[in-house]
């Protein structure tokens, strides 16, 4: 018999894209699950959000720390018409001024349920911070089927880092994003089994998909089904794969008596998407020469030269690893705020501002890594020589002028004339 899942998320264990997996561009994390629906909707939609205190701004409040956010639920039908809303508003505190910082990987967590008839929505999530005024916004698209046309189903997917068990009841850490380039192992798909006649044993599998392409057959696994809603999971390991980009995530209930993945005796199937981005982890990994290359902005040449000329690639992950150690502004905790805001700029700087060549290699990608966002953009044409302006304003009165002459977005630094400074975490 299987053991019903316990849906107690371990707090303390919470799966975040911590300081190794920096993604930039996810700055929160959200994730929304289809569910059968225990009363007279089609179906439900739990929604999980995370927001890591490094993205907000805390504000001294008497002894502690306080940031205060706001945060809209919108579901949206395929007409664009809102099907439901929640708004929340919440103040968050601490004690301690590392945490509000970043330190520790601490983070605000919160979990909304929404009953819905079937049909596809869109899930969108918008945070606002009431100190900075910055507005964040995340958005995911699930489909609610009629569970009850159905005598056999599965409900949606969710993610989990791990799986504990205690007391004879099982535990588990959602993971609250897409990207499991992010967890340095295996994972684990959680799902419900919605069973209306007698009790049947099944055989649960999982497929990878990347596009119409099988990548990966999980083995079948034998589990016995209760009339009613029952709780599993399985577990995906493809930590030997060279994984990259978009993929599908599919669990399949066969029949009993399938020996192998067999269409003709498919049960039920649920999938979702998942993608497979680059972290820190993954170069270190994969590509330590490229690792190395990316502290250019920080490192000085002799630096570079030490970590670069170890002989084998074990020791230069071990003299990269040792380099941000030593520049870890809390190394008590396992949360490197230095490099996490350095790989950060670095990724949206490669996204932001491409031309012919890498977007963080560019001029303006090299002021945006090494001081980070201006505090003022302006826009400025000359019309009798088509040359596109961009000043960039930073405190302090600094100014950095940057022209496109040829029209393509190739913004080339033009004042000052040299900049060499290097990154400096200075929170």
């Amino acid at each position: 018999m299987i053991k019903k899942l316990s849906l107690l998320i371990i707090t303390s264990a919470l799966m975040l894209i911590s300081i190794e997996d920096v993604v930039a561009n996810e700055n929160y994390f959200l994730d929304a699950v289809v569910f059968n629906s225990s009363d007279s909707t089609d179906g439900r939609i739990d929604v999980y959000l995370v927001v890591p205190y490094q993205l907000l701004t805390f504000e001294k409040l008497g002894e502690n720390f306080v940031a205060n956010i706001d945060i809209d639920i919108t579901i949206t039908n395929e007409n664009k018409e809102k099907v439901d809303f929640k708004h929340v508003k919440k103040t968050i505190t601490t004690s301690d001024y590392r945490k509000s910082q970043g330190a520790e990987a601490e983070f605000y967590k919160t979990f909304f349920r929404f009953g819905v008839p079937k049909g596809t929505y869109s899930v969108s999530a918008d945070i606002k911070d009431e100190f900075n005024g910055n507005l964040y916004e995340r958005e995911r698209e699930v489909t609610v089927i009629e569970f009850d046309k159905f005598s056999f189903s599965l409900s949606g997917i969710l993610l989990l880092s791990q799986i504990e068990e205690v007391e004879s009841k099982y535990k588990i850490t959602p993971f609250i994003s897409d990207n499991i380039g992010a967890i340095n192992s295996d994972f684990f798909a959680f799902f419900e089994i919605y069973n209306k006649n007698e009790p049947k044993k099944v055989k649960i599998a999982f497929r990878l998909l990347k596009k119409d392409e099988l990548i990966l057959e999980g083995d079948l696994k034998e589990v016995d089904v209760n009339v009613g809603k029952n709780q599993s999971f399985v577990r995906i390991d493809a930590s030997s794969l060279n994984l990259s980009g978009e993929y599908i995530v599919q669990v399949v209930a066969y029949d009993i008596s399938a020996t192998e993945h067999d269409d003709k005796k498919v049960l039920a199937i649920t999938q979702r998407s998942i993608k497979h981005q680059e972290t820190l982890i993954s170069f270190l990994e994969e590509d330590i020469n490229k690792a190395i290359k990316m502290l250019r902005y920080i490192a000085t040449e002799s630096e570079l030269e030490k970590i670069s000329s170890a002989k084998t690639d074990d020791l230069k992950r071990e003299k990269l690893s040792l380099f941000w150690k030593e520049l870890d502004p809390t190394p008590n905790t396992k949360f490197n705020e230095a490099m996490n805001e350095y790989y950060q700029r670095r990724k949206y700087a490669n996204e932001q501002f491409k031309s012919y060549t890498e977007g963080w290699l560019t001029d303006m990608g090299m002021v945006y890594v090494v001081l980070g966002p201006p505090i003022q953009v302006e826009r400025q044409s000359s019309m009798g020589n088509n040359v596109e302006y961009r000043i960039w304003q930073y405190s302090g009165n600094r100014t950095f002028l940057f022209a496109d002459k040829n029209g393509f977005g190739n913004f080339r630094l033009e004042r000052p004339y040299l900049f060499n400074e290097k990154y400096r975490y200075n929170r």
